[in-house]
């Protein structure tokens, strides 16, 4: 007898490319049987009609302990949200805010921005999340240039991180272009390379133009990597090289054949959102090398664009103010996406209100229960894999079982092969695997959220399983049940 069976669904395993109709077992938040034959269980979901894939895994959400963000990813199928960009600091007031609440499994690389703000103000975040704080040091963290004492400081913080179970080590050097020079980087990303672990980028250039050209800010990561030993995640790679992703993705490709251990990453947008005070929103860069004006930035406490006295103004008064703002073509947002190689990630911001709604901790977003057409954000947050999967069926981009492999088993793999046991048993529909399953309709499943109505959720994706729980049954959340589990490495002090 089973604690819960999926019966007459598509099973769909990306790593040994099984793709049949049958059924699934589950016992003790495992995938215990699968089988053509008829299986008894305390539990049912009639899947006829539906894939039933591995739980979309998300490395790049930066709402990954954030509750109402958490909510919006997993009505887009998400069943693991990670911050691995950004990362967390201090690691463990990051884990124990979402000890017990969890909807999601959720975890953190130690992040390297979050230490250089600690060091540089002495005030320590409330949440572990630098997406949900305002910004202690001001502007320092970005423009300061550590002396030598400092970065071992850093260093040895970054050390701390990571014998607190954090993942790897997050370094958004784009977001501190003059702040962090190549010595501070390639120190703190020796850490990973000594607990044979990974290092994360936003590269330091988002520009088409030399000598800021996107490639070369990306290169120094791969150079950094390659220098220490660690493994490398780009994140949202088509926002720095803009029309070079064909390019840089045959770059990757030949460097991993040839023992790299790097994966690209991207969102499946062609604009994005950050803070206002971003190094690579000044205007010498966003309109000279990205080619964009004013107006192509929106504020969106007020989802308007910005005229150059508005961001002048905005810039001085709220340089942490969320934004939209344009960066690559159409075209070359679709190569990415269609790439076999490149993994998925939402780059998930937590949503804010229209006052920018900063709770009792100090923290900017807004609560659980918020009616989505009040919660403002990038619709990234909440709909970036089910568009992958819109895409692949109307606009053919790639094969259901590779749209599959993307928004699963790619950075699964990579994770654990750069530290992260845990992931083994993700990313999979496997016996003996983890059940974290997520089902959908391959002719329906829909991303609703658009830049007017960033927390539309999802639709086509009825069931989601954490752990071998529902936590989303006929496309609506199972509320007070909490089967997210840590991905945490050992913590070794």
């Amino acid at each position: 007898m089973y604690d819960l069976v999926i019966a007459n669904g598509r099973v769909m395993d990306p790593e040994t490319g099984f793709d049949s109709v049958a059924n699934v077992g589950v016992l003790d938040g495992q995938i215990a049987a699968i089988s053509t034959d008829s299986l008894d269980g305390k539990d049912w979901i009639d899947a006829s009609g539906l894939v039933v894939a591995p739980g979309f895994v998300d490395g790049h959400s930066h709402s990954s302990n954030d509750w109402f963000g958490v909510k919006k990813g997993i009505l887009d199928g998400r069943t693991t949200q990670l911050d691995l960009e950004a990362g967390a600091w201090p690691v463990d007031v990051y884990y124990n805010r979402m000890e017990g609440r969890a909807q999601a499994n959720y975890g953190a690389t130690v992040g390297h921005l979050p230490i250089r703000d600690d060091v540089f103000s002495n005030i320590v975040p409330n949440t572990g999340n630098l997406f949900l704080e305002m910004w202690k040091s001001k502007n320092q963290w970005s423009v300061r240039t550590a002396t030598n004492e400092e970065v071992e400081i850093i260093v040895n913080l970054a050390e701390t991180g990571l014998k607190k179970g954090a993942l790897g080590i997050g370094t958004p050097v784009g977001y501190a272009v003059t702040g962090i020079s190549a010595y501070e980087l390639n120190r703190v990303w020796a850490v990973a390379g000594k607990y044979k672990s990974f290092a994360t980028v936003h590269g330091r250039f988002s520009s088409k133009s030399l000598p800021t050209e996107g490639m070369l800010g990306i290169l120094e990561a791969i150079g950094n990597s390659r220098v220490v030993g660690a493994g490398l995640i780009v994140h949202h790679y088509h926002a720095q090289v803009l029309s070079q992703v064909e390019e840089m993705a045959r770059l990757v490709d030949d460097a991993n054949a040839n023992g790299a251990k790097f994966i690209l990453e991207m969102y499946p947008y062609t604009f994005g959102s950050s803070i206002l005070m971003a190094d690579y929103l000044h205007p010498d860069n966003y309109q000279n090398n990205m080619g964009h004006t004013y107006e192509d930035i929106t504020l969106v406490k007020t989802m308007k664009p910005l005229t150059k006295e508005i961001y002048e103004t905005e810039l001085r008064e709220n340089p942490g103010a969320t934004i939209l703002f344009e960066h690559c073509r159409e075209e070359d947002m679709v190569k990415a996406m269609a790439w076999p190689t490149v993994c998925i990630g939402s780059d998930a911001v937590p949503y804010i209100d229209a006052d920018g709604c900063h709770n009792e901790e100090g923290a900017t977003t807004v609560p659980y229960d918020t009616p989505d057409e009040e919660a403002h954000g990038h619709p990234r947050g909440a709909g970036t894999y089910a568009k992958v999967f819109r895409y692949a069926r109307e606009q053919k981009t790639m094969p259901l079982m590779t749209a599959v492999s993307k928004t699963s088993y790619l950075l699964c793999k990579f994770l654990e092969d750069n530290g992260v046991a845990q992931m083994a048993k993700k990313g999979r529909i496997k016996v003996g695997c983890d059940a974290d399953i997520t089902i959908f309709d391959p002719e329906t499943i829909t991303d609703n959220a658009t830049r007017e109505n960033g927390a539309a959720a999802s639709s086509g994706i009825p069931h989601v399983i954490v752990n071998g729980i529902p936590i989303v049954r006929n496309s609506t959340i199972v509320e007070g049940v909490y089967p997210g589990r840590p991905i945490r490495n050992p913590i070794l002090e």
